[in-house]
């Protein structure tokens, strides 16, 4: 209904403007009758002149027109020669006036047809500048989205950034303090070590005096009974040389723990200078990975003004889109280096780790051992949280894109059924088409961190060395992240719905049209 309600309003402008015209075209006549009919009573009136000059009094004027004016025009020229006794300069100052009015008149024609297209030209400038105003104003909002989107961008990385140096941070302090603790328990026993070496060297001493009075008494015995003291003075001496014995064994057992309590020491502090170091090569390689990550931001913003540059070309459609390919496999380049930085990580950690648990130490005087266990399982449980947050933005990145460009779709929908122009449905289309391929390409550039999950099990391998030869000759064999796999899915529908709803108009209008 809409549509027929549309139809009869065209057709009854239409048919308004042509009753238009036409009262204009007869108003026009009317005053051209009017004139001729001015001029046509002046020509009687001219030829009624002239024949009464040419005929003499007595003779009768006929009164028929036609008849009049055939009788004029068969006069000879000579009959009608007024101006042979006139003054030559009179005659030529009037010829001369009649050319300069002439040429006035080509004069004043050819500013009127230059006024005509100055005016023309005014007016083509004028849309022109109208045209540019909207391309500016349309480029100013969308640099204004742009930016809005990567200060959003720069704050969510910066927080989650300061928070994995937090969660660092802590993770570190409980693990000093764990040592710390572990420093003031071998202390403890150090001077726990110290304090029965002190008790076994003073009962060493009484046991020496002990021996040396006994020897007195009995040499004093000796002299007096001589030979019936001599079996005492055998079983003191036995009695002495075990106490001896015995002092000297808990003496090197005192040392022995002493030395095995300096050696702990000793790899206490090794073990804080590796972790250290450690700590400090975590640093660097996050660093490192924070600025990688902004280099491709900026990539990603490079790419986008590109794209936006070429909006308006559909020509290269299809050379953009062959280009993709090319920055996914570019992406598959970043992210196989990202793999051998996280790999390589992990694997020196597990080395540190296995060297820290082949020392032992003998501790207690029973023999066991203790072992000194720094587990790195807490890198990968780091990766795969960093990998769940990391999909889970991109995840709702990508629903609240893809629900705009649903939104856009169903408004360029209901804009089909009013009255307005073809031309800013299209271009909304456009618009939608163009920011679906823009996503398409961040998804295809971007760096997940799962994808450096793959290479826990080594460094580049000839397996790995391969699938990248065969990824760079087809991306198409790529193994996507599942949030990249569906957001490509999601991007190419939006697409095909988008051109399915442009063809349509399209054909709606040009079936119109003819």
């Amino acid at each position: 209904m809409s549509r027929t309600s549309n139809e009869s309003e065209e057709k009854f402008k239409e048919l308004s403007s042509d009753l238009h015209e036409a009262k204009e075209l007869c108003t026009s006549l009317q005053t051209d009758i009017v004139k001729l009919k001015e001029q046509n009573t002046n020509f009687e009136k001219v030829i009624t002149k002239f024949y009464a000059i040419r005929k003499s009094p007595h003779e009768v004027i006929e009164d028929d027109l036609d008849s009049q004016c055939e009788c004029l025009l068969q006069d000879d020229p000579e009959l009608w020669s007024f101006d042979n006794h006139a003054d030559p300069s009179t005659a030529d100052y009037i010829v001369a006036l009649e050319q300069e009015l002439q040429t006035l008149r080509n004069h004043v024609d050819n500013l009127q047809s230059k006024f005509r297209m100055g005016l023309e030209i005014e007016h083509h400038l004028k849309k022109k500048v109208k045209k540019l105003e909207k391309r500016e104003i349309l480029l100013h909002n969308l640099v204004k989205i742009g930016i809005s989107k990567l200060r959003d961008f720069h704050t969510e990385h910066r927080v989650e950034v300061v928070g994995l140096f937090e969660q660092e941070k802590a993770q570190f302090k409980s693990m000093l303090d764990v040592i710390g603790e572990r420093v003031k328990q071998l202390d403890e026993k150090r001077l726990y070590a110290c304090e029965l070496l002190q008790t076994g060297v003073k009962v060493d001493d009484i046991e020496c005096r002990d021996v040396h009075i006994a020897t007195d008494s009995n040499s004093g015995a000796v002299l007096e009974e001589k030979a019936p003291a001599s079996p005492k003075i055998i079983a003191g001496e036995y009695d002495a040389s075990d106490s001896l014995a015995q002092a000297l064994r808990e003496k090197v057992a005192a040392l022995l723990l002493l030395s095995q309590q300096e050696e702990r020491h000793l790899l206490d502090r090794n073990l804080n200078v590796a972790l250290q170091k450690k700590i400090e090569e975590l640093q660097r390689n996050l660093r490192q990975v924070t600025n990688e990550k902004v280099k491709a931001l900026m990539e990603l913003a490079r790419l986008r003004s590109i794209v936006h540059g070429m909006k308006h070309r559909t020509s290269l459609d299809e050379k953009g889109e062959k280009s993709n390919p090319a920055v996914e496999r570019g992406g598959k380049l970043k992210s196989l280096l990202k793999k051998t930085r996280l790999s390589n990580l992990i694997s020196s950690l597990d080395t540190s780790g296995n060297e820290d648990h082949a020392h032992r130490i003998n501790c207690d005087d029973d023999g066991t051992s203790i072992k000194f266990k720094y587990p790195v399982d807490f890198v990968r449980l780091r990766i795969e949280n960093a990998t769940f947050k990391e999909s889970i933005e991109s995840l709702e990145h990508l629903t609240t894109t893809i629900h705009r460009l649903r939104l856009s779709l169903m408004k360029a929908r209901d804009a089909e059924a009013s009255p307005d122009g073809v031309g800013s449905i299209t271009e909304a289309l456009e618009e939608v088409i163009d920011e679906a391929k823009l996503v398409k390409t961040a998804l295809g550039s971007s760096l997940p961190v799962s994808w450096s999950a793959e290479a826990e099990s080594g460094l580049f391998n000839e397996s790995l060395i391969n699938e990248m030869i065969d990824d760079c000759g087809d991306s198409g064999s790529e193994k996507l992240d599942s949030v990249t796999a569906a957001g490509f899915e999601m991007v190419e529908l939006v697409k095909l719905a988008a051109q399915i709803l442009k063809e349509r108009i399209t054909e709606e209008d040009t079936g119109d049209a003819s």
